[in-house]
Parts: C-alpha cells; sequence; structure tokens
C-alpha cells in the first residue's frame, strides 16, 4: 500500500512545490482470483474491488484532498466470465471538488503486477508516487527531484492485528479511530449509489 508513508514531510514539500493540486489520477492493481472466497460474493464483502482494495487509495485521497463533492462510478464484475461472483472486479470512480479539482480512481483485481500509483498535478508541476518512488515533475515532465526507499509488500493482516493488540494493552495510540472513518464509508456509500443510478452522487449526503 502506498498509505501515508514516513517521508511524508518530503512528499508534502514536493507537492508544495507543484502548486495547488488542480488534477490527479490514482490507481491500485492486483491479480487474483476475483472469485475466490468471500471476496467475490457482494453479499458477503459488502463490496468488491473498490471497498477492499479501494479503500487504501480512498484514504490517501481523503487525507490530502478532503472528501470530493460529487462522485460518478462504475463497477464491473465480467473479468473472469467462467467463475461465478458479482462482488466487483473492476472499479472506476471519477471525483469532483466544487473549488475546481477533478481526478480519477481505477482499482482492478483482475490486472496484474500488483501496483499502486497516485499523480496530482499542479500549476507548476505533478508529484507522481509509486510504490518505492516519488518524483517531482516539471510541467513539460522532467525530473526536478525524487525520493526513493526499497520497496516491500508488507503482511496487511499482521501490522493491523500487531498494532490492533497494542492499542488494547495500551502501548500504542489509536490515531484513526472509527469517527475518523466516516467520511471514507460516505465515499463509498456514494460511488456504490452513483453505480445503481448512473448519476453523480455527494458523500457528504451520507454523512451522519
Amino acid at each position: 500500500m502506498l498509505g501515508r508513508l514516513p517521508g511524508a514531510t518530503a512528499l508534502a514539500a514536493a507537492s508544495a512545490a507543484a502548486g495547488s493540486p488542480a488534477e490527479f489520477s490514482a490507481g491500485t492493481f492486483h491479480c487474483p482470483d476475483p472469485a475466490a472466497g468471500w471476496r467475490g460474493r457482494a453479499e458477503l464483502a459488502g463490496g468488491g474491488a473498490l471497498a477492499d482494495m479501494g479503500y487504501h487509495l480512498v484514504d490517501l485521497l481523503l487525507w490530502y484532498l478532503g472528501l470530493p463533492d460529487r462522485v460518478l462510478a462504475g463497477i464491473s464484475a465480467a473479468a473472469a466470465p467462467e467463475s461465478k461472483y458479482d462482488a466487483e472486479d473492476t472499479a472506476l470512480v471519477h471525483l469532483a471538488y466544487d473549488r475546481g479539482l477533478y481526478g480519477s480512481l481505477l482499482v482492478s483485481r483482475s490486472t496484474g503486477p500488483k501496483t499502486e500509483h497516485l499523480a496530482i498535478t499542479g500549476p507548476h508541476g505533478t508529484l507522481a508516487v509509486e510504490r518505492g518512488t516519488a518524483r517531482l515533475l516539471a510541467p513539460g515532465g522532467q525530473v526536478v527531484e525524487s525520493l526513493l526507499r526499497e520497496p516491500a509488500w508488507p503482511c496487511p493482516p499482521a501490522t493491523v492485528i500487531d498494532r490492533f493488540c497494542r492499542v488494547l494493552d495500551g502501548t500504542a495510540t489509536n490515531p484513526s479511530g472509527p469517527a475518523e472513518h466516516l467520511p471514507h464509508a460516505a465515499f463509498l456509500a456514494a460511488a456504490y449509489a452513483s453505480t445503481a443510478t448512473n448519476q453523480p452522487a455527494d458523500p457528504k449526503e451520507y454523512l451522519p
């Protein structure tokens, strides 16, 4: 996961150099069997690739850019026609902000290799982040600055369970409690509502 990685200060500085965000694109791709286990059944999973894999990039986008004013989403469960499943394997969400910021999020668990990316463009350049690499690009695409770290795919369940146990025993704080995730739930609810109506939806209408 890209996540809120160490080096966030450097990334913030690079983003500031690019200027106020005007557009962005984000994507996460993986290729397990989309019909395997409970993840292939929307009733059990509560959603497909968007709610499962996409949540991590949704978290990053909302942390950095805030909750959008409108989302328009589409989903598909057709990547493995020989299998039986109804939880989406692919989702595309367009995000719009009244301040003039627009972007998209593409999620697929039927496309390899396993990758994630985020690119945010402002008037002075683009901040492009992939796993292990962050680059500040000039408006013409030239690399101005780069930040590298050795990429590694941790075991998310082990990391999450370890942190949860340490929160329970008081040796770690919980910086992201249930209240902090209400906007994420509202975003997903609006995105799925949009897929049902083929119309834009306002995530703020799904906040309690």
